[in-house]
């Protein structure tokens, strides 16, 4: 659906993506497969910090 919020595909990350965008940033792209306790994309809006 267009214009539906959409949460980062990062496990740990809490951001919103833009549509058709699945990560929020390249760092949560590159660590997709790594389990992290908390995000370090370090956006004003990532309940993570």
């Amino acid at each position: 659906m267009a214009n539906e919020t959409q949460k980062c595909a990062h496990a740990s990350c809490t951001c919103t993506v833009a549509d058709g965008a699945k990560y929020c940033c390249q760092l949560c792209e590159d660590s997709k497969d790594v389990t992290e306790l908390s995000c370090d994309c370090k956006h004003a809006g990532c309940g993570s910090l």
